[in-house]
């Protein structure tokens, strides 16, 4: 019997060193968690060339909320002069006037514009009804494009989440 019970207990001792590697393995294979960097507006301004098309995290303070449903804000960066517009996506859903001056955290993806057109109406096109003003509108568009080269690089983000500090 005591012979049985040392045998046992030695099985046991060799099955539990033979697991020990399998789960060594898995855990030094596993990714380590790489926290986001945390960009304020005027770092992310310094960076934007390097972040642009990617997730960017960036935190500011409200200075302003569009009236018109909220699908827009705009967070300053050191002064008034640095800010950028986040626009709030179907994922934000809608900023609203509550948020005005009240620090808030934004996970989104950095976009350029990279023509004054562009950088006033993004994405957006006018009615076929209204072919005429749309001919004046696309030879604006298209004098603008032609000097794009001199145009100011207008930057914004494409809101994914709104945290509130």
């Amino acid at each position: 019997m005591r012979k049985l019970a040392l045998f046992s207990l030695f099985a046991l001792f060799l099955f539990s060193c033979g697991n020990s590697p399998k789960n060594q393995e898995q855990t030094t294979t596993a990714a380590p968690e790489v926290e986001a960097v945390v960009y304020s507006v005027d770092d992310l301004y310094k960076n934007a060339t390097d972040v642009v098309d990617k997730e960017v995290v960036v935190k500011g303070t409200v200075m302003h909320v569009c009236q018109h449903g909220g699908q827009r804000c705009f967070l300053m960066g050191s002064n008034e002069e640095i800010n950028i517009r986040i626009e709030a996506g179907e994922k934000i859903g809608a900023f609203s006037q509550e948020q005005m001056g009240s620090e808030l955290e934004i996970v989104g993806v950095l976009k350029e514009v990279k023509t004054e057109a562009d950088a006033h109406n993004p994405g957006e096109h006018e009615a076929d009804s209204e072919a005429e003003e749309n001919a004046e509108v696309a030879q604006a568009h298209k004098i603008i494009a032609e000097s794009q080269d001199k145009a100011e690089i207008v930057y914004f983000i494409e809101g994914v989440k709104v945290k509130e500090l």
